[in-house]
Protein backbone atom coordinates (compact mmCIF):
# COMPACT_ATOMS: atom_id res chain seq x y z
CA UNK A 1 0.00 0.00 0.00
CA UNK A 2 0.59 3.68 -0.95
CA UNK A 3 2.10 5.92 2.12
CA UNK A 4 0.76 8.96 1.73
CA UNK A 5 2.97 12.51 1.00
CA UNK A 6 4.40 14.76 3.50
CA UNK A 7 2.79 18.28 3.80
CA UNK A 8 5.88 19.84 5.29
CA UNK A 9 9.50 20.73 4.28
CA UNK A 10 12.67 19.81 6.32
CA UNK A 11 16.26 19.33 4.53
CA UNK A 12 17.24 16.41 7.31
CA UNK A 13 16.47 12.56 6.89
CA UNK A 14 15.00 10.72 9.92
CA UNK A 15 17.79 8.03 11.09
CA UNK A 16 17.08 5.18 13.74
CA UNK A 17 18.42 5.99 16.97
CA UNK A 18 21.06 3.84 18.20
CA UNK A 19 20.23 1.96 21.13
CA UNK A 20 23.40 2.58 23.30
CA UNK A 21 23.16 6.77 22.11
CA UNK A 22 21.33 8.94 24.74
CA UNK A 23 18.44 11.00 22.58
CA UNK A 24 20.47 13.80 22.67
CA UNK A 25 23.59 11.78 20.88
CA UNK A 26 21.30 10.24 18.85
CA UNK A 27 19.69 13.37 17.71
CA UNK A 28 23.53 14.79 17.14
CA UNK A 29 24.73 12.21 14.62
CA UNK A 30 21.44 12.40 12.99
CA UNK A 31 22.04 16.16 12.42
CA UNK A 32 25.38 15.67 11.71
CA UNK A 33 24.87 13.26 9.15
CA UNK A 34 22.16 15.31 7.52
CA UNK A 35 24.63 18.25 7.29
CA UNK A 36 27.47 16.22 5.78
CA UNK A 37 24.55 15.14 3.19
CA UNK A 38 23.69 18.96 2.50
CA UNK A 39 27.41 19.66 2.05
CA UNK A 40 27.92 16.93 -0.49
CA UNK A 41 24.43 17.84 -2.77
CA UNK A 42 25.34 19.01 -5.83
CA UNK A 43 22.14 21.04 -8.48
CA UNK A 44 21.79 19.26 -11.35
CA UNK A 45 21.89 21.24 -15.23
CA UNK A 46 19.49 19.74 -16.84
CA UNK A 47 19.54 21.69 -19.85
CA UNK A 48 23.23 20.22 -20.66
CA UNK A 49 22.52 16.87 -19.27
CA UNK A 50 23.91 14.35 -21.59
CA UNK A 51 20.51 11.89 -23.03
CA UNK A 52 22.91 9.15 -24.57
CA UNK A 53 21.47 6.03 -24.41
CA UNK A 54 24.56 3.76 -25.75
CA UNK A 55 23.05 0.39 -26.10
CA UNK A 56 19.56 -0.14 -25.74
CA UNK A 57 17.29 -3.82 -26.00
CA UNK A 58 15.06 -4.99 -28.56
CA UNK A 59 11.72 -3.24 -27.42
CA UNK A 60 8.32 -5.11 -27.86
CA UNK A 61 6.11 -2.08 -27.46
CA UNK A 62 6.38 1.59 -27.64
CA UNK A 63 9.00 2.64 -25.19
CA UNK A 64 8.39 4.64 -22.10
CA UNK A 65 11.75 6.78 -20.58
CA UNK A 66 12.78 8.70 -17.62
CA UNK A 67 15.99 9.35 -16.08
CA UNK A 68 16.48 9.05 -12.48
CA UNK A 69 19.23 10.64 -10.68
CA UNK A 70 20.79 8.40 -7.27
CA UNK A 71 23.25 10.16 -6.03
CA UNK A 72 23.96 13.61 -3.57
CA UNK A 73 26.69 14.53 -6.25
CA UNK A 74 24.43 14.56 -9.28
CA UNK A 75 26.73 12.03 -11.12
CA UNK A 76 25.07 8.78 -11.47
CA UNK A 77 22.38 8.96 -13.95
CA UNK A 78 19.84 5.83 -14.53
CA UNK A 79 17.96 5.57 -17.42
CA UNK A 80 14.48 3.93 -16.71
CA UNK A 81 12.76 2.39 -19.94
CA UNK A 82 9.39 0.74 -19.40
CA UNK A 83 8.33 -1.83 -22.21
CA UNK A 84 5.91 -4.84 -22.13
CA UNK A 85 6.40 -8.59 -22.17
CA UNK A 86 3.68 -8.98 -25.55
CA UNK A 87 3.21 -6.11 -27.84
CA UNK A 88 -0.76 -6.65 -26.80
CA UNK A 89 -0.23 -6.42 -22.75
CA UNK A 90 -2.68 -4.21 -21.29
CA UNK A 91 -0.07 -2.53 -19.17
CA UNK A 92 3.54 -1.74 -19.17
CA UNK A 93 5.31 -4.77 -17.43
CA UNK A 94 9.05 -4.44 -17.87
CA UNK A 95 11.35 -2.01 -16.64
CA UNK A 96 14.96 -1.44 -17.82
CA UNK A 97 16.92 0.00 -15.38
CA UNK A 98 20.58 1.15 -16.07
CA UNK A 99 21.53 0.16 -12.12
CA UNK A 100 25.15 0.97 -13.35
CA UNK A 101 24.89 4.12 -14.94
CA UNK A 102 26.73 3.09 -18.08
CA UNK A 103 24.38 3.63 -20.60
CA UNK A 104 23.82 0.40 -21.60
CA UNK A 105 20.59 -1.13 -20.76
CA UNK A 106 21.34 -4.38 -22.02
CA UNK A 107 23.53 -5.12 -18.95
CA UNK A 108 23.05 -8.36 -17.26
CA UNK A 109 20.52 -7.69 -14.22
CA UNK A 110 18.79 -4.86 -15.45
CA UNK A 111 15.66 -5.77 -17.12
CA UNK A 112 12.97 -6.65 -14.81
CA UNK A 113 9.07 -7.95 -15.00
CA UNK A 114 6.46 -6.65 -12.71
CA UNK A 115 2.83 -8.68 -12.03
CA UNK A 116 -0.33 -7.54 -11.78
CA UNK A 117 -2.26 -7.91 -8.26
CA UNK A 118 -6.57 -6.98 -8.63
CA UNK A 119 -6.08 -6.27 -4.66
CA UNK A 120 -4.09 -3.68 -4.80
CA UNK A 121 -6.00 -2.07 -8.14
CA UNK A 122 -7.69 0.64 -5.89
CA UNK A 123 -4.18 1.75 -4.48
CA UNK A 124 -3.24 2.10 -7.58
CA UNK A 125 -0.22 0.08 -8.18
CA UNK A 126 -1.99 -3.21 -9.69
CA UNK A 127 0.77 -3.37 -12.34
CA UNK A 128 3.75 -3.03 -9.74
CA UNK A 129 7.53 -3.79 -11.15
CA UNK A 130 9.60 -4.32 -7.80
CA UNK A 131 13.43 -3.75 -8.09
CA UNK A 132 14.62 -3.74 -4.85
CA UNK A 133 18.12 -2.69 -3.18
CA UNK A 134 19.98 -0.09 -5.76
CA UNK A 135 23.29 0.04 -5.05
CA UNK A 136 25.37 3.43 -6.53
CA UNK A 137 28.66 3.11 -7.64
CA UNK A 138 31.30 4.78 -6.10
CA UNK A 139 29.62 6.37 -2.75
CA UNK A 140 27.96 4.08 0.41
CA UNK A 141 24.79 4.73 -0.53
CA UNK A 142 21.75 1.62 -0.76
CA UNK A 143 18.35 2.53 -1.69
CA UNK A 144 16.14 0.40 -0.48
CA UNK A 145 12.61 -1.09 -2.12
CA UNK A 146 12.65 0.53 -5.51
CA UNK A 147 9.57 -0.01 -7.46
CA UNK A 148 7.59 1.36 -10.07
CA UNK A 149 3.46 1.26 -10.41
CA UNK A 150 2.21 1.53 -14.37
CA UNK A 151 -1.64 1.48 -13.47
CA UNK A 152 -2.75 4.53 -12.01
CA UNK A 153 -5.93 4.85 -10.06
CA UNK A 154 -8.96 5.57 -12.04
CA UNK A 155 -9.09 9.44 -13.25
CA UNK A 156 -5.04 10.07 -12.83
CA UNK A 157 -2.31 9.95 -15.36
CA UNK A 158 1.41 8.83 -15.58
CA UNK A 159 4.02 6.08 -13.60
CA UNK A 160 4.39 5.98 -9.98
CA UNK A 161 7.85 5.22 -8.48
CA UNK A 162 8.87 4.72 -4.55
CA UNK A 163 11.96 3.80 -2.64
CA UNK A 164 14.11 4.55 0.85
CA UNK A 165 16.87 7.05 0.30
CA UNK A 166 19.58 5.25 1.39
CA UNK A 167 17.49 3.19 3.43
CA UNK A 168 15.99 5.85 5.58
CA UNK A 169 13.51 8.28 3.69
CA UNK A 170 10.99 6.91 2.00
CA UNK A 171 10.72 9.07 -1.73
CA UNK A 172 7.91 8.68 -4.19
CA UNK A 173 6.52 10.32 -7.29
CA UNK A 174 6.52 12.19 -9.47
CA UNK A 175 3.92 14.66 -8.47
CA UNK A 176 2.75 18.32 -10.37
CA UNK A 177 2.72 21.53 -9.20
CA UNK A 178 -1.57 20.87 -9.04
CA UNK A 179 -3.88 17.98 -8.80
CA UNK A 180 -2.93 14.46 -8.51
CA UNK A 181 -1.47 13.36 -12.02
CA UNK A 182 2.04 11.89 -11.74
CA UNK A 183 5.32 11.49 -14.14
CA UNK A 184 4.35 10.27 -17.72
CA UNK A 185 7.53 9.07 -18.96
CA UNK A 186 8.67 10.30 -22.55
CA UNK A 187 8.32 8.34 -25.88
CA UNK A 188 12.03 9.38 -26.21
CA UNK A 189 15.32 9.47 -24.47
CA UNK A 190 15.43 13.35 -25.76
CA UNK A 191 12.03 14.31 -24.12
CA UNK A 192 12.51 11.78 -20.73
CA UNK A 193 11.71 13.38 -17.40
CA UNK A 194 14.15 13.66 -14.74
CA UNK A 195 13.41 12.99 -11.24
CA UNK A 196 15.59 13.32 -8.42
CA UNK A 197 14.59 11.00 -4.87
CA UNK A 198 17.02 12.90 -3.23
CA UNK A 199 16.01 14.60 0.71
CA UNK A 200 18.58 17.22 0.97
CA UNK A 201 19.29 20.40 -1.24
CA UNK A 202 16.54 22.64 -2.14
CA UNK A 203 13.14 21.33 -1.78
CA UNK A 204 9.96 22.43 -3.56
CA UNK A 205 6.51 22.96 -2.52
CA UNK A 206 3.48 21.42 -4.89
CA UNK A 207 -0.40 21.32 -3.49
CA UNK A 208 -2.44 17.95 -3.54
CA UNK A 209 -5.87 17.40 -4.95
CA UNK A 210 -7.85 18.94 -7.09
CA UNK A 211 -6.61 20.89 -10.17
CA UNK A 212 -7.20 24.30 -9.17
CA UNK A 213 -8.17 25.99 -5.70
CA UNK A 214 -9.34 28.90 -4.88
CA UNK A 215 -8.44 31.03 -1.38
CA UNK A 216 -11.55 33.38 -0.63
CA UNK A 217 -11.48 35.94 1.79
CA UNK A 218 -12.80 35.61 5.14
CA UNK A 219 -12.80 31.46 5.06
CA UNK A 220 -10.90 28.59 6.23
CA UNK A 221 -9.74 26.48 3.05
CA UNK A 222 -7.95 23.52 3.83
CA UNK A 223 -5.00 23.08 1.99
CA UNK A 224 -3.03 19.72 1.14
CA UNK A 225 0.62 20.46 0.86
CA UNK A 226 3.41 18.07 -0.30
CA UNK A 227 7.66 18.91 -0.30
CA UNK A 228 10.27 17.42 -2.26
CA UNK A 229 12.90 17.23 -4.87
CA UNK A 230 12.12 18.71 -8.08
CA UNK A 231 13.52 17.31 -11.09
CA UNK A 232 12.90 18.15 -14.97
CA UNK A 233 9.91 18.07 -16.80
CA UNK A 234 6.28 18.21 -15.51
CA UNK A 235 5.36 16.12 -12.56
CA UNK A 236 8.69 15.14 -11.63
CA UNK A 237 8.48 16.67 -7.70
CA UNK A 238 10.03 13.18 -5.68
CA UNK A 239 8.36 13.81 -2.74
CA UNK A 240 9.06 13.24 1.30
CA UNK A 241 6.73 11.16 3.23
CA UNK A 242 5.08 11.83 6.22
CA UNK A 243 7.52 10.68 8.61
CA UNK A 244 10.02 13.31 7.69
CA UNK A 245 8.75 15.62 10.12
CA UNK A 246 7.02 15.31 14.06
CA UNK A 247 4.62 18.22 13.59
CA UNK A 248 4.17 18.22 17.50
CA UNK A 249 7.48 19.09 18.05
CA UNK A 250 8.27 21.02 14.97
CA UNK A 251 6.79 24.39 14.02
CA UNK A 252 6.09 24.79 9.99
CA UNK A 253 4.61 28.25 9.08
CA UNK A 254 3.16 29.24 5.95
CA UNK A 255 2.73 32.81 4.59
CA UNK A 256 -0.05 33.50 1.96
CA UNK A 257 0.87 36.54 0.13
CA UNK A 258 -2.63 38.09 -2.11
CA UNK A 259 -3.72 41.48 -3.22
CA UNK A 260 -7.19 42.83 -1.57
CA UNK A 261 -9.46 44.80 -3.75
CA UNK A 262 -7.86 47.63 -3.73
CA UNK A 263 -4.65 46.37 -5.30
CA UNK A 264 -2.65 46.18 -1.93
CA UNK A 265 -0.30 43.75 -0.62
CA UNK A 266 -1.58 41.57 2.11
CA UNK A 267 -0.42 38.66 3.99
CA UNK A 268 -1.17 35.72 6.44
CA UNK A 269 1.16 33.43 8.10
CA UNK A 270 -0.31 29.90 9.43
CA UNK A 271 1.08 26.87 10.87
CA UNK A 272 0.59 23.60 9.75
CA UNK A 273 -0.91 21.50 12.15
CA UNK A 274 -1.56 18.12 10.68
CA UNK A 275 -0.32 15.36 7.98
CA UNK A 276 -2.39 14.86 5.28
Amino acid sequence: MRTMPLAVCLTAALAAATPHLSAQDANDTRLAAAAAARAAYREVDYATLDRTIRKEPAYVAAPRYAMFVFDLAGKHRAWAVLDKSAADAPHYDVLYLDLDGDGDLTGKGERFVGKFDEKLVPAGMGLTIRVGDIRVPGTDLVHKKFLVSTTPKAGRKGFWFRMDWNGQQQMSGGYGALGMDLTEWAASAKEAPVLRPCPYGPLSFATWGDDEFVLRAGTSPKINVIVGNAGSGPHTLAVVDEHFLDLSAEELLVTVVAKDKNGNEVSETSRIHDHC
